[in-house]
């Protein structure tokens, strides 16, 4: 299986979707003051671990190997994951700037909580990450099942529980 990005709450802490449900999380919360991004128009394609275990047992049960392409086919920025994620969390923000100089501000109480760095920007970036999982939809019978606001509702909650100075 090729499999594209699949998250999960279980996500190390400095992969980019849990780098941003964690830090905004715990921005909310008090518990953190900024996140520190690298590229935020890189497009990924983002799918529930769930759905891609789903798609291996599928991909096992086979009577002849072949090799099957695992994404949900739709792609979204980074910019827009912590769009998404900052709404869940009713923090209104704000971005002002351009490339490296761009940065998002907690309208509230205008206070920069995102901010581009340099030092976070991949050497060999992939600009656009998508995948054409049409095979594994149609002999495998799979197809992603957990939207990413599902999963990033999912993500908010763990942090949400791990964050217990304040929730």
């Amino acid at each position: 299986g090729i499999l594209f990005n699949h998250e999960s709450p279980r996500r190390g802490e400095t992969f980019v979707t849990r780098k941003i449900t964690r830090g905004l999380s715990r921005i909310d919360a008090g518990l953190e003051k900024e996140i520190y991004m690298g590229n935020l128009n890189s497009l990924r394609d983002w799918g529930h671990a769930r759905d891609y275990v789903e798609a291996m047992w599928r991909m096992l049960q086979q009577k002849k190997p072949d090799d099957f392409v695992i994404g949900t086919g739709k792609t979204f920025t980074i910019k827009d994951f912590i769009n998404r994620t900052a709404k869940k969390l009713d923090l209104n923000i704000k971005w002002i700037g351009k490339g490296i100089k761009e940065k998002a501000i907690n309208i509230e109480n205008k206070k920069i909580i995102v901010e581009c760095k340099s030092r976070y920007f991949r050497p060999l970036e992939v600009d656009f990450l998508k995948g054409n999982a049409s095979k594994a939809k149609k002999i495998l019978k799979w197809k992603p099942k957990i939207s990413i606001d599902s999963l990033i509702d999912e993500m908010i909650n763990y942090e949400l529980k791990n964050n217990n100075d304040k929730y």
